[in-house]
Order: structure tokens, then sequence, then C-alpha cells
């Protein structure tokens, strides 16, 4: 299992990016377990020994991934029609010796979120936006996971000397791109050389 986090602003246009890369991925590792997520799209739960990570598709379906230290130890889809978090304690229940259940808070689902990860890609597509994105990436410097982290920057954004300075300083790697198909080539390079597959080749 290789799990890919995507990190960006959700302007309408960096979040058409953000999926499209998450589609080309699951397209083009087809045949590996390399299961890529958007942050906004996921929730996760903890219910001892195991945490469920559950992937929105929309008001009514998602996805559950159970995940025991680290290691996934099944999936499936699920419909739900009032609560969620009653959707998947229910789910879980009935497989699992739940104890201690609950919904995690964000700073907590983006901690397990980066260590669950091999790779992290941060898209900065755009000036105007808030930046909240940077906020992500200062706390994934923080936690020690800057080998994983690759910053992509369009060509002509312009980001200020603090940020490439600790972007520098903590080994972030950091790579431009022009347009959209340019940024999925990009990411799908990086991960041809990372992948389980590319172990054992």
């Amino acid at each position: 299992m290789f799990i890919v986090l995507l990190l960006g602003s959700y302007d309408p246009q960096t979040r058409s990016y953000l999926e499209t890369v998450k589609e080309e991925i699951a397209k083009r590792f087809s045949e590996e377990k390399v299961l890529s997520f958007l942050l906004d799209n996921l929730e996760i739960f903890t219910g001892e020994p195991v945490h469920a990570l559950v992937e929105l598709f929309d008001k009514s379906r998602a996805a559950i991934f159970v995940f025991e230290q680290g290691s996934l130890l099944e999936e499936w889809d699920i419909t739900f029609e009032k609560d969620l978090a009653e959707e998947v304690y229910s789910a879980l229940k009935e497989k699992y010796p739940v104890q201690k259940f609950r919904k995690l808070p964000i700073l907590d689902k983006f901690d397990i979120l980066m260590r669950f990860a091999k790779a992290i890609f941060l898209v900065r597509d755009r000036e105007e936006t808030r930046g909240g994105e940077y906020v992500e990436l200062m706390d994934a410097m923080s936690r020690g996971h800057s080998d994983k982290i690759w910053f992509f920057k369009r060509e002509g954004v312009k980001v200020s000397d603090m940020l490439m300075e600790y972007l520098d300083k903590f080994g972030v790697k950091i790579r431009p791109y022009t347009n959209q198909q340019d940024l999925i080539e990009e990411i799908i390079r990086i991960l041809r050389y990372r992948t389980p597959s590319s172990e054992l080749s």
C-alpha cells in the first residue's frame, strides 16, 4: 500500500487540478495499491484497535479504509442517509472489537495522514488564494515529514522569500510546472520511482 496526500487551495481551478491528478494516479497505478487523497474529502475515526479513514464521494456515499498500526486491513464502500459517524461505527463494530470510537479533529487527522503518506504533493497554482495550504506545509515540515514533500509551483507564481528560506532549510523539493498536463506528468514520474513495483524492478 502506498498513500499519496494531495494538498492545495480549493479555488475551482486548483481543486480541479487536484481531482484530475487523483484520477490519473488511480488510472496509471491501477494494478498497484496506490491510494491518493484530498484532505477535505476525508474524515478519520479512531476506534481502538483500528482507525477508519473515510473518503467522502458525496452526501450519501463513502469508502471506508480500515487501518491497524498503519497497515491497511480492508476497504469497502458504504451508503448512508443520516449520521456518517453512526454508520461508520456500526460498520466497524460488526468486524472489530471497537472501543473509544470518535471522529478525530482536523489537526489529529492531518497528523495521521502525514504519517501514513509515502508522498505529499502540495500545489500552488494561483497567487490570489488565501494560502491555507502553507499552514499545512509548515505543519508537515515541523513534524519531520519534509523528505516526503514536493512543492509544485506554477511558473510565474511568486512566493515570499521567507517561504523559500523555509523550503530550503527543510529540504523540500520544489518543482515548477506550466499547465495541468505538465503537473500530472511530473507527479506520475515521481511516483514511478517510489511505488512498491519500482522497488522490485
